[in-house]
């Protein structure tokens, strides 16, 4: 295991409804991104976007070679599989993760899922299988998954598909909610990536901040 060394997985939805939110979105990734790269440690960024379709937009370089999104890269569209997004991203990460040697592994594994609505058009996975492999890979391999979810109970999505309520919010789907998510996110990550942090939980100003 390498230690100081986070693999970081996010899995953004970029289906049609999202494109209210579009320009924030934006913002808020690009702001969660730079906060990052002035984290001492390594860090390596894997983002995958999906609506019916999924992509990897880039796969784990390191953090501050990481680029900007811009309304070229995040063109929201289509319908929203959020299961196979999830689950195609853990294999895809199961995969790679284990074609390192065990010195290279990192030492945190975290995956940050975001959506501003719920499942419609998954085929190769569903909320059953997503569990279990999530649980899986947090018990056995102690990866950490954040889930924010607009337009939906966050808590419930999240408990279904086996994340920790500890580790799901609700965000508002405007500029200012969307904005405080992801420094929500950004400001855990950094505080557990300096270990002044035992994990990736939300805090209650997190959740007060947007007054769902």
């Amino acid at each position: 295991m390498k230690e100081n060394y986070t693999d970081v997985n996010i899995v953004l939805d970029r289906s049609g409804s999202m494109a209210s939110i579009k320009n924030d979105t934006i913002g808020g990734f690009n702001e969660f991104l730079r906060e990052q790269q002035t984290v001492e440690g390594m860090a390596t960024i894997t983002l995958a976007q999906f609506d019916d379709v999924y992509d990897i937009v880039y796969r784990a370089i390191d953090v501050k070679a990481a680029p900007m999104l811009d309304d070229k890269t995040f063109v929201p569209r289509g319908s929203t599989a959020l299961l196979d997004a999830i689950g195609r991203t853990i294999n895809e990460t199961g995969k790679r993760l284990s074609g390192l040697g065990d010195s290279e592994k990192p030492e945190k594994v975290i995956f940050v899922i975001v959506t501003d609505g719920e499942e419609n058009s998954s085929r190769e996975f569903d909320n059953g299988k997503i569990n279990e492999m999530i649980s899986h890979q947090r018990d056995v391999y102690k990866w950490e998954f954040v889930f924010l979810g607009a337009n939906q109970d966050a808590i419930a999505s999240a408990s279904n598909m086996g994340i920790q309520a500890s580790h799901a919010m609700t965000y508002a789907a405007s500029p200012e909610g969307t904005q405080m998510a992801f420094q929500a996110v950004s400001k855990n990550m950094a505080s557990a990536r300096r270990k002044q942090k035992a994990d990736y939980s939300f805090e209650d100003v997190d959740r007060d901040q947007q007054k769902i």
